[in-house]
C-alpha cells in the first residue's frame, strides 16, 4: 500500500508538463510507515523538493514541499513542522517568501497545479 503509494507520487511528478527532471533522495518503506524524498527541476529552472512521511494508512505524519527559485531562494514551502503554533491551522502552514500563512494539508497534485497556475501569470 505504502509502496504503491510513492509509486503514483512519482508517476504524478514525471508526467507533470512543469517537471523537466526527477531525481529519487531517498525512499524507505517499511511495515507501518515509510518516507519519500525527491527533488524536481521545473521547466523554468526552478525545483521543487518533496517530503512526505507516511503510515500505513495513508496518513501524512510529516511533510514538506519546498519550491525554490533558480537561485536556489525559497518561493514557497508548504509543512507541518509543529513550530507555528499561533497560526490558526497549526500545524499546518505555508512559508511565502517571509510570511507565514495558514494552510490546509495540501497533496502532492495540488502543489503542482498551483505551480502550474504560477506559469500561466
Amino acid at each position: 500500500m505504502i509502496g504503491d503509494y510513492f509509486e503514483f507520487l512519482k508517476r504524478v511528478a514525471k508526467k507533470s508538463p512543469e517537471v523537466v527532471n526527477f531525481r529519487l533522495i531517498r525512499e524507505f518503506i517499511g511495515m507501518n510507515s515509510g518516507f519519500i524524498r525527491f527533488a524536481l527541476v521545473l521547466r523554468d529552472g526552478c525545483e521543487l523538493h518533496v517530503f512526505e512521511y507516511i503510515d500505513s494508512s495513508l496518513h501524512k505524519i510529516d511533510y514538506s514541499y519546498h519550491w525554490l527559485n533558480k537561485e536556489k531562494k525559497l518561493i514557497t514551502r508548504w509543512d507541518n513542522a509543529p513550530h507555528h503554533n499561533e497560526i490558526e491551522t497549526f500545524p499546518h502552514h505555508i512559508h511565502d517568501g517571509e510570511d507565514i500563512k495558514p494552510s490546509t494539508e495540501p497533496s502532492f497534485a495540488e502543489i503542482l497545479k498551483k505551480i502550474g497556475e504560477n506559469y500561466k501569470r
